[in-house]
């Protein structure tokens, strides 16, 4: 299992090299600065009517769940600095009971951390420098895997400490530099609990702007992700063309290229490639709104495949998420979501496709004060018996946000 104490030792590393760019930083800057200071809970129940996301043993269960954080910042005109901290209680009840052969749902009980700090500091007219370090601890294993379609609730800490470097070499032309260390830490390291894991990466990245607007780069990154026990570590190599273009309230951004993945042991398929696209819009009106923009819209369609695949588990995932929201009357957010996901398994002969919908809408009482009320369906279909199932929730939330301002 990997120690603790390497965690903790990234942690610090981050803290010093954030501390190395806040000194480094433009001193006269500092007499400017501001601190921010956000406080915030958010409380909330849930049912889910297939809580294991079973195919045959489907079992209803309530969550309650309270979630105390605090946002803290510093800020110049050429330096920020935040710390975002989160604790979130779980705690779950069976509603009819526990199924013959199955854990009851209390043994899920756990706090969730989340804590993440970041800073970064324009130390020349041509020069960022910046850090960002995040640790959570956590059960759901989409945060370890943005193309993710396990369903299990295996406890784990993940830490991601990332330094980054930007040069300018002038107005319109630049390259970045990013390396980024990745620890997937199991609580219980064990056959059929989870796999811990290492992943070093790095990235290099040539942009450029064709004008205020229009922007088109060059990714390289390159990464070996190595685990602990059976499953085979492996390098990844990823090249992709991107060009971004700013309209009014909406964003366009437009990728592709080639993704090769090679492993140290003779896996079923043998190594694997594939060629990687992605398109996403974004937008909000008005464009600055932070909290409650009167419209906004998010899509994003890709493919590529899964990065972590404890138990030689990789697949060619085509992805679509999207989201829409609308404000009425000041006060009222209705938000109707949901995503699409195809999983080709390189390694066998499984196909899935899984899909969640959900509608949302939220009531602010003031500026700081908000309740809500969220319900979904979501559905997995395979052509291997035992990984179908489908789940319908409701959510009942109230949220308190204050910002007490900057000084």
């Amino acid at each position: 299992m990997i120690r603790i104490k390497r965690l903790t030792g990234l942690v610090c590393s981050a803290a010093s090299i954030l501390a190395l760019i806040c000194l480094g930083g433009p001193r006269p800057a500092l007499a400017q600065g501001q601190f921010i200071v956000e406080p915030r809970v958010d409380a909330g129940w849930r049912y889910d009517s297939n809580f294991h996301r079973s195919e045959t043993n489907e079992q209803g269960v309530d969550t309650f769940f309270l979630k105390p954080g605090m946002a803290l910042g510093y800020t110049t005109d050429k330096t920020e600095v935040t710390l975002d901290y989160d604790a979130k209680a779980y705690r779950y009840n069976d509603r009819d009971g526990v199924a013959a052969g199955s854990l009851a749902a209390d043994d899920f009980n756990y706090v969730e951390h989340r804590a993440a700090l970041a800073a970064e500091s324009r130390i020349s007219r041509r020069i960022l420098l910046g850090v960002e370090n995040m640790l959570w601890v956590t059960r759901d294993p989409a945060n370890a895997d943005a193309n993710s379609n396990a369903v299990d609730r295996y406890k784990y800490t993940l830490n991601r400490f990332q330094p980054k470097l930007v040069y300018n070499f002038g107005s319109r032309f630049g390259m970045g530099l990013t390396y980024t260390n990745l620890i997937t830490d199991y609580t219980y390291d064990a056959p059929g609990k989870g796999e811990d894991s290492e992943e070093n990466r790095g990235g290099f990245t040539l942009f450029y702007y064709l004008n205020s607007d229009t922007s088109v780069d060059l990714d390289y990154q390159i990464w070996n992700r190595d685990y602990e026990r059976a499953s085979s570590d492996y390098d990844s190599q990823q090249v992709m063309v991107n060009v971004n273009k700013q309209f009014n309230y909406l964003t366009v951004s437009l990728g592709a290229g080639y993704h090769g993945r090679d492993f140290d042991e003779n896996l079923a398929g043998g190594d694997i490639e594939t060629f990687v696209w992605k398109l996403a819009l974004a937008g909000q009106n008005p464009q600055d709104a932070k909290r409650r923009p009167r419209q906004s819209i998010y899509f994003s369609v890709g493919k590529n495949f899964n990065d972590a695949g404890s138990g030689n588990t990789y697949y060619e995932a085509t992805r679509v998420d999207a989201a829409v929201s609308r404000l009425f009357f000041e006060k009222i957010n209705l938000k109707l979501a949901g995503w699409y996901q195809n999983a080709d398994y390189q390694t066998s002969s499984r196909k899935d496709d899984a899909w969640k919908a959900s509608l949302a809408v939220d009531h602010w009482v003031n500026d700081a004060l908000s309740w809500g009320v969220e319900g979904g369906l979501e559905e997995r279909d395979s052509n291997q018996s035992g990984n179908d199932y489908d789940n319908r929730y409701l959510m009942v939330n109230v949220n308190f946000n204050y910002d007490m301002g900057s000084r």
